[in-house]
């Protein structure tokens, strides 16, 4: 058996506008679920400290890229406040969750991949930890956190050098709650698409930005991590 679920896109850069569209029905860029032993024979252990970026690597850009959601994440249905699970979206309707928030990253560094393309062309390796968004109980009263967490390996794509090594990436927003919730939906701008630019912006950082990614209010780990 399958153990998790691998999206791959493994586009020659001289393909990137068709990667770009955000119709994933109608995309003509390759795209398909690959057998989790493929994903370890290019993923080899290699003796790089995690979280390893260093401050003198030169900008980044995107070459291809692979996407895990593990099997053994919890997913929630339930309308409570907080549900407990790793897994919690109501962004998109009823249905397979885990390939619903694969499809999301993937159009986010599909987005990413068309934003940036000057740099050493790199393979990013991306892993969910935690997707936790909010129910509907929570947007239409409080509001709350789309806590979001994965892990990122960046690899030379000619090399295959592990520049960035199963870094853990914490890339919280804070979610809309009530009227302002409401208003927001009418203007179009949901909650799957306030999500999709903050990943947009969160892996740009990565590939740009000297230390990469930095939550900008450490208090809301905290607050989740002592519920």
């Amino acid at each position: 058996m399958i153990s998790f679920r691998l999206i791959a896109c493994t586009v020659a850069l001289s393909a990137v506008s068709a990667c770009g569209s955000s119709q994933f029905a109608s995309r003509n860029a390759p795209f398909e679920l690959i057998p989790g032993d493929q994903f370890e024979q290019v993923t080899p252990a290699v003796a790089v400290s995690p979280e390893a970026l260093s401050q003198d690597l030169p900008a980044m850009k995107l070459a291809s890229y692979a996407i895990k959601v593990p099997e053994d994440l919890t997913v929630s249905e339930a309308n409570l406040y907080y549900p407990i699970a790793d897994i919690v979206w109501r962004g998109d309707p009823i249905g397979d969750r885990k390939d619903q928030i694969g499809y999301i990253f993937q159009e986010a560094v599909t987005r990413t991949r068309s934003q940036i393309t000057e740099g050493r062309p790199v393979i990013a390796e991306i892993e969910l930890e935690r997707f936790h968004s909010v129910t509907e109980k929570t947007r239409y009263s409080v509001g709350g956190t789309h806590s979001i967490s994965f892990f990122l390996t960046l690899r030379d794509a000619e090399t295959g050098q592990p520049l960035v090594n199963n870094k853990r990436i914490k890339s919280d927003l804070k979610a809309f709650g009530g009227r302002r919730a409401i208003e927001a939906e009418r203007q179009g701008f949901t909650m799957k698409e306030r999500i999709l630019s903050h990943l947009n912006r969160v892996l740009a950082a990565e590939l740009n930005q000297n230390g990469g990614w930095t939550d900008p209010d450490p208090k809301i780990e905290q607050a989740i991590n002592a519920i």
